[in-house]
Parts: C-alpha cells; sequence; structure tokens
C-alpha cells in the first residue's frame, strides 16, 4: 500500500490497502530495518515474509518487503507505520523514546533475562485492552502483531576488564538510547549514542571503549575483533522490538486476511523467543572462541543488582513527573513475568 514516504500521500497509501473496484489485490507493504542473517529476522521475521509471499495472491494481496532500513531507519520506523509509508514495521522502543517511553520498560535491567518470557510479557501489554495498548499503541494508531526481546545486556569492552560497575567509571560508551542510557549513565561513563553498525569504526579509532550490548549482536557484526572483554551475567536488560501494522491498515483487511496474518504473528512470536534465546548463548560460546575474555559476574551479583533497582525507579519517578503512569505499567510487567514465566527456555 506504499509506493513514497511522505506523511501527505498516506491516505493514498491507506486507501490502496482496500481492493479497488477494478478486483485489483488490496497491497501489502513491511518495512525492516534488520537484514535476514540478524537473528531478529531470521528468527520471526523472514518466517512471516516466505509465507506471504507464498499465500498473499489465493489472500487477495499483494505483498512487499523491504530490508535492512531500505524503507527507513529504525528511528523511523513508528512515523513510517503510523503515516502509512508502509503497513507493517519493527519499532524498537530504545529508538523512539519521545514516542513510546513507557514500551521501554521491557529494556530495564534486572528484569529478566529470557526472550520467551520477556517478549510474551510485553506482548500481553501490548495486546488491545493492555496499558501499553492503550497509553501508547492506539494512540499512535497502531497495533502489535508479534513482540521480540533480544535478552541479557552485558558490559563489553575494548581494553579494560569490568567485574563490578564502578569499573565503567569514567569510560566513553556506545549506547542505543532509552533504557540503555540510563544504564551508561549510571555508572558514571559518558554515552554515544550510535547504531550498532557503527561500532567497529568508533572502537577502532577509540571513540567509544565499549557498549551495554547482547552478545547476540557481536560475531554478526565482526564486534568479537575489537572488543575483547565481556561480562557474562550482568543482566543490563534487553533490546525490545514490537513489530506492527497500521490499524486502518488492519481494518481494511478481510477476515481472513487478518485470521492468516495472526497465526503467522503467533508462529513468528514463538520461533523468534527461541531462536534469540538459543543465539544468546551459542554466541557466548562463539565469543570465547575467538579468544573474548568472559568474566563472569556472579560473585559480583549484589553489585550488579543495586546497580538495577535504582535505574528502574528513577525510570519511574521520572516518567511520572511528566504524567505518564509509569508505576502502573511497571506492575503489570512485573506481573506480565510471572504470568510468562512457564514459557522460560534458556537453562534448560
Amino acid at each position: 500500500m506504499a509506493a513514497a514516504l511522505t506523511a501527505a500521500a498516506a491516505p493514498v497509501f491507506l486507501a490502496s490497502c482496500t481492493a479497488g473496484g477494478d478486483g485489483s489485490a488490496a497491497k501489502l507493504v513491511m518495512g525492516d530495518s534488520f537484514s535476514a542473517k540478524h537473528p531478529m529476522g531470521a528468527g520471526g521475521t523472514q518466517k512471516v515474509v516466505k509465507a506471504l509471499e507464498e499465500m498473499a495472491p489465493e489472500l487477495g494481496l499483494e505483498f512487499e518487503y523491504f530490508s535492512s532500513g531500505q524503507l527507513g531507519k529504525q528511528s523511523d520506523m513508528a512515523t513510517m507505520v503510523r503515516t502509512g509509508a508502509a503497513d507493517i514495521a519493527p519499532i524498537s522502543p530504545a529508538y523512539v523514546g519521545s514516542e513510546m517511553p513507557l514500551a521501554s520498560v521491557g529494556d530495564l535491567p534486572g528484569l529478566g533475562n529470557d526472550s520467551c518470557v520477556s517478549a510474551y510479557a510485553l506482548r500481553n501489554l501490548m495486546d488491545k485492552g493492555g496499558i501499553l495498548y492503550e497509553e501508547e499503541l492506539k494512540p499512535l494508531n497502531l497495533r502489535a502483531l508479534w513482540v521480540g526481546s533480544i535478552p541479557s545486556y552485558e558490559a563489553l569492552t575494548a581494553n579494560r576488564e569490568v567485574r563490578v560497575p564502578g569499573d565503567l567509571k569514567g569510560t566513553v560508551q556506545r549506547s542505543t538510547g532509552g533504557a540503555h542510557d540510563r544504564v551508561v549513565d549510571s555508572v558514571g561513563a559518558a554515552g554515544v549514542a550510535m547504531p550498532i553498525g557503527d561500532l567497529y569504526e568508533a572502537i577502532t579509532r577509540g571513540t567509544v571503549e565499549g557498549t551495554v550490548a547482547s552478545p547476540v549482536s557481536i560475531t554478526p557484526y565482526g564486534l568479537h575483533e575489537v572488543l575483547r572483554y565481556s561480562t557474562k551475567g550482568a543482566n543490563l536488560g534487553s533490546f525490545s522490538t514490537v513489530f506492527a501494522i497500521n490499524e486502518d491498515t488492519w481494518q481494511s483487511l478481510t477476515l481472513e486476511q487478518r485470521r492468516v496474518l495472526s497465526e503467522l504473528a503467533d508462529d513468528a512470536q514463538q520461533s523468534l523467543c527461541e531462536g534469540l534465546n538459543d543465539s544468546a548463548d551459542k554466541q557466548l560460546v562463539e565469543m570465547e572462541k575467538e579468544n573474548v575474555k568472559l568474566i563472569d559476574v556472579s560473585q559480583q551479583r549484589s553489585e550488579w543488582d543495586a546497580l538495577a533497582r535504582p535505574i528502574r525507579d528513577k525510570w519511574v519517578r521520572d516518567l511520572e513527573a511528566i504524567g505518564r503512569p509509569a508505576g502502573e505499567v511497571m506492575r503489570s510487567y512485573e506481573k506480565a513475568l510471572q504470568d510468562n514465566a512457564g514459557r522460560a527456555e534458556r537453562g534448560k
């Protein structure tokens, strides 16, 4: 349904999503900020894309898919779907903090390290009737299809071992934004916002000294070549992404089209979380094979836990100070984590 990228053209896009009087198929456009090989893409998105490409004709749909940021940057995705420049796209709260600050609850440290538990908990809050749906997705004219959560953020550095949070004091660290900025600030480091794809060059030039990130993203970007140390077990948060559809697009679909898309989203939700859990564990092994020194911080667990709680508490205070129900969101998310604890995959 999208042929251009301007907000002014959005009404044209939305109108084209419904089959016209000439019997033409509705067009469904999906934009993606992840590559097909990234665990977020390989585990979930590609399954949906392949199925829609095969099934679209019989569903009365014309489906187009644009990967690897072809339609825009990660920070553009919410606006693209809201305005109709794309019908479906991944939206990461870390990159759209002004539009979805409450949704960053899933990125905060110390709340969980299993992708399935975290992703399903977030999806509960983002589904219709959930607090994140009512507070953020609905006002943006978005509907959640499936949610991914990259687990187990660690402190990774080029030239220093990190065992306790204080070891990062005075360093310059790359951060994705949102909740991760709070982690960097809390350890006394200076944060530099940049996409992970730019980190390799930034490390080699000495612009930054490390990052807070998940092992999932290290070897795929070749970062094991420049990041020689990593904590293991710091649990510094997650990176959550909701794959959302424009609500007007959803309403224009037939009941059968919605049923199929919902089933594909459910399958993607499960396969993605399983894939991310598996990738997180495997990447630690790969990093060690590439001579990255993994520093087990289990003996310093109390110091990392002491870091996490104040970050979460300040997140609540800061958002409530501007009239957002962060405390209610936090309580709802913690309950959802408990409700979905049986989905845990890691450690089995």
